[in-house]
């Protein structure tokens, strides 16, 4: 476990030192990201001006979701996006070769080696919005709350990269895959609203097939209590099938890999 985290803090390093090479880039990033942000929270604080919930959302368990949005979209675009991007690039071009013959796993080397590091202003000003939301919702949240969200949300980003892991694999036998990933990205931006508002079959899509409302809904469920006991049980098992599916799967496509000089 200590070498992969090395390795993790090597491969953030490495980025940022790219990243840093192109600052006005780096610049105009940051500040198209926090533009962003601000107009986000402003829409929501805008709509609760007029109403005091939104299909039984409050606006303190709006901005607990918001938060929780941009830790797992923020988290995503820093190392999942890229990773998998370049990897997809190395099964087209014959390149994966220099992955697999690398004394390591090389599920590590494909999911993490890559970083946009400046995504992780995104995933930082989520957590500063969730704690402000988490504050405002402080006569409501016990222990037992708190540690269902932490659950739910680590829950929510295995989902997620289970997912993403599937479809990357699927380069293995097919050209490209990067239509797949849009669809993806497009539920991703959706799940900045609670599922809760969408109609019956995008909401069942958003808790099955792409579990974007998992990985942000629930969790601002979770910190006000409204997740039972069975609810929480079945999210930590389906992700545990994920997690399993997802890596055997990554197997086969390896197996089938036929490399540069095939």
């Amino acid at each position: 476990m200590r070498r992969y985290l090395r390795l993790l803090a090597l491969f953030a390093r490495t980025e940022l030192q790219f990243a840093l090479e192109y600052r006005v880039n780096l610049l105009l990033e940051i500040g198209q990201m926090l533009i962003v942000v601000v107009t986000s929270v402003g829409a929501v604080l805008i709509l609760y001006a007029y109403t005091q919930a939104m299909n039984g959302w409050t606006l303190e368990q709006m901005i607990v979701l918001l938060g929780v949005y941009y830790i797992v979209q923020g988290v995503e675009e820093l190392v999942l996006q890229p990773s998998f991007e370049r990897f997809m690039e190395h099964v087209r071009e014959g390149t994966l070769d220099f992955i697999l013959l690398k004394p390591i796993s090389s599920q590590f080397m494909v999911s993490f080696r890559h970083f946009q590091t400046v995504q992780t202003l995104q995933v930082l000003v989520g957590v500063a919005i969730t704690v402000y939301g988490v504050a405002r919702l402080a006569a409501v949240v016990t222990p037992a709350t708190a540690l269902a969200f932490a659950v739910t949300l680590v829950c929510g980003f295995v989902l997620i990269y289970a997912l993403l892991l599937v479809l990357s694999t699927f380069a293995f036998w097919f050209v490209r895959v990067d239509n797949l990933l849009a669809i993806f990205w497009a539920f991703i931006d959706a799940g900045r609203f609670p599922i809760d508002i969408y109609p019956g079959w995008l909401r069942v899509t958003m808790s099955t097939v792409v579990p974007v409302g998992i990985a942000v809904t629930v969790p601002a469920k979770a910190i006000v209590g409204l997740v039972d006991a069975p609810t929480l049980a079945a999210v930590v098992a389906a992700t545990v099938i994920a997690w399993v599916v997802s890596r055997a799967f990554w197997k086969i496509g390896v197996r089938s890999y036929t490399g540069a000089s095939a």
